[in-house]
């Protein structure tokens, strides 16, 4: 089960601060949160991931694959961290192939 708290941070920034496991079931409601906000120009979208316990590879991926200047990822478990870089890397990899 996964909890998500909106907590603006100011006009340009708004965090999401998320509690539980993600699995993939749970981050489809995360994932339209961030379409939303990232359809405001200028807007960055903070994923506090302070309360996540687990969070299972899809969502993982997805994750990494959005981070950038408009979505950080902020507070992670140290293996959440090397997930998310792990699977960032092989995206920069895969994408060098083509």
């Amino acid at each position: 089960m996964l909890r998500i708290t909106e907590l603006p941070e100011n006009d340009m920034a708004l965090r999401f601060r998320l509690d539980g496991t993600i699995a993939a079931e749970s981050y489809l409601e995360l994932a339209e949160l961030i379409s939303r906000q990232r359809k405001i120009a200028g807007r960055t979208v903070i994923i506090d991931m302070a309360g996540v316990e687990f969070i299972s590879e899809r969502p993982a991926r997805e994750l990494a694959q959005l981070r950038g200047e408009h979505l950080r990822i902020i507070n992670c478990s140290p293996f959440i961290t090397t997930l998310l870089d792990t699977l960032g890397s092989l995206k920069t990899n895969n994408e060098n192939e083509i």
